[in-house]
């Protein structure tokens, strides 16, 4: 029995709704316009968690600001060690200018000592079918490859 209520625990999840920014909602693109969604897989390594959640909620306080940006969200295990993230791009140069902005290249830099068995998977999609289903980014991450954070010689 408790180990039964230990994994159900475990599973359970918090999820944020996806949150449409300005752009995506006022930025005269049709519902057929071709978007960029990334989604990310996590686990904060032992006894990590509170720094883990710390860099999660940096980068997440940045996402506002973030040029080119349609919408996000999160995702996580309450008692697990699991986190998911779902952003959504006009194209693949905003991607890539959030992904050497402050807050997010500090949480990489910092990912070797607080998470492991990263993954991201990307798929061009219809603004209009916004936001993809957990369940479709977790199948999509499942059959990703893990990251290795390669300017620190990480591990997967």
């Amino acid at each position: 029995m408790l180990i039964a209520l230990t994994t159900w625990l475990t599973g359970c999840a918090f999820s944020a709704p996806f949150k449409r920014t300005k752009l995506a909602s006022e930025g005269g693109f049709s519902p057929d316009t071709s978007v960029l969604v990334v989604v990310s897989a996590t686990e904060h390594r032992p006894g990590m968690r509170g720094e883990f959640f710390k860099d999660t909620k940096a980068v997440i306080a940045t996402m506002e600001d973030q040029s080119g940006l349609l919408g996000y969200a999160v995702r996580f295990e309450i008692f697990g060690k699991k986190a998911w993230t779902m952003t959504a791009w006009k194209d693949e140069a905003s991607l890539t200018s959030f992904v050497r902005s402050p807050a997010h290249r500090e949480a990489v830099r910092r990912s070797d000592e607080t998470a492991q068995n990263i993954r991201f998977a990307s798929v061009e999609m219809p603004l209009g079918a916004l936001p993809m289903s957990w369940e479709e980014a977790r199948r999509r991450l499942d059959a990703a490859t893990p990251y290795v954070n390669e300017t620190k010689g990480g591990r997967p």
